[in-house]
């Protein structure tokens, strides 16, 4: 597979290319989304619930075996619980508009343009919107299946990651690494050496595990199988092409930026709400431009994940002309 930045690259010409109407419609379907996610995740009514479950889950862990002294458990905990609500708070969004603006982003900016000589007869025969919404509607049930997919995926992901901490913690004290008391010199760089350890773990296979799901989201969308067989084929594409990490560092730019948004909503709209208690006209405005600015990094978080499912196939598609080729070559010999 190409570098990071070449498919980002790409992606960014795709994306400014067809911005006009195709782009604009997608983050248009993606808004809805955007203002729940960005309101599920700093919303007052949602923190108390996040709260408490944060509380059970860290007694749940120090019950399992992690040390109570280290901040692996109040990290893991804190973000389990956000996530989880967050989650929980959007998924009807995430199941309807989302899908439609990921498929929409699919269909639009990604797929190939036809020979010069059927652009014509194309355009004569369906407009491009109405060729749009249909492929969308067609890709919809598959993109479904596989959004549950990719949900029982992650839990599956977040849960190995778990047992493996808590098989690293657990040999740690059976071995005489932790120490007794908690605030021993030796002990403390034994937790703090494994917490630093669990982070990079846990960020790596989540990273990975994101970067498969999006990926089987986009073979969905074009191919229109979704489920499993969407799952499967988004895993042996990326083990094939043997760079795995280009695809999450191409996806690091959308992140950051996701990341950035939100905290510009926390400063913008969230604080003077939790100062104030009121909902001004400026607020909403600045407010809706923020959830705008986040259902665009959406849409460009699609395309950059389909020119990776490109820049795959291709590559599937050279590596199997070349055993072709060379089984041909040893049936003349």
């Amino acid at each position: 597979m190409g570098s990071a930045g070449k498919v980002v690259r790409t992606a960014l010409h795709a994306f400014f290319r067809h911005y006009h109407p195709a782009s604009s419609a997608a983050s248009l379907l993606a808004l809805p989304f955007s203002a729940a996610a960005l309101l599920s995740r700093s919303h007052p009514a949602l923190l108390a619930p996040s709260h408490a479950l944060s509380h059970r889950l860290r007694r749940v862990l120090v019950a399992a075996g992690f040390p109570p002294a280290s901040q692996l458990l109040f990290l893991l905990s804190h973000r389990l619980s956000q996530r989880a609500c967050a989650f929980l708070a959007a998924l009807p969004f995430s199941l309807s508009f989302l899908l439609l603006a990921k498929a929409c982003a699919v269909h639009c900016c990604c797929s190939a343009p036809p020979p010069p000589q059927q652009q014509r007869r194309r355009r004569r025969e369906h407009p491009p919107a109405a060729v749009v919404g249909e492929l969308v509607r067609s890709s919809y049930p598959a993109m479904a299946r596989t959004q549950v997919v990719n949900c029982l995926a992650l839990l599956l992901a977040n849960a190995a990651v778990f047992a493996a901490l808590l098989a690293a913690f657990n040999a740690a004290e059976a071995l005489h690494l932790l120490g007794g008391a908690p605030s021993g010199s030796g002990s403390g760089r034994a937790v703090l050496a494994l917490s630093a350890a669990g982070v990079i773990v846990y960020s790596v296979a989540l990273a990975n595990a994101s970067a498969v799901c999006n990926l089987a989201t986009v073979v969905a969308a074009a191919e229109g199988r979704g489920g499993a067989h969407a799952m499967l084929k988004a895993l042996l594409m990326l083990l094939r092409a043997g760079d795995a990490a280009t695809a999450v560092a191409a996806s690091l730019p959308a992140s950051l930026a996701a990341a950035a948004v939100e905290a510009l909503f926390q400063l913008r709209v969230m604080r003077p709400y939790t100062l104030t208690g009121k909902v001004t006209a400026g607020m909403l405005c600045e407010g809706l431009l923020v959830a705008y600015i986040h259902a665009m990094i959406c849409v460009l978080d699609t395309v950059i994940t389909s020119m990776v499912y490109q820049t795959c196939k291709a590559s599937h598609s050279c590596h199997l002309l070349e055993l072709e080729l060379d089984g041909k070559e040893d049936l003349r010999v």
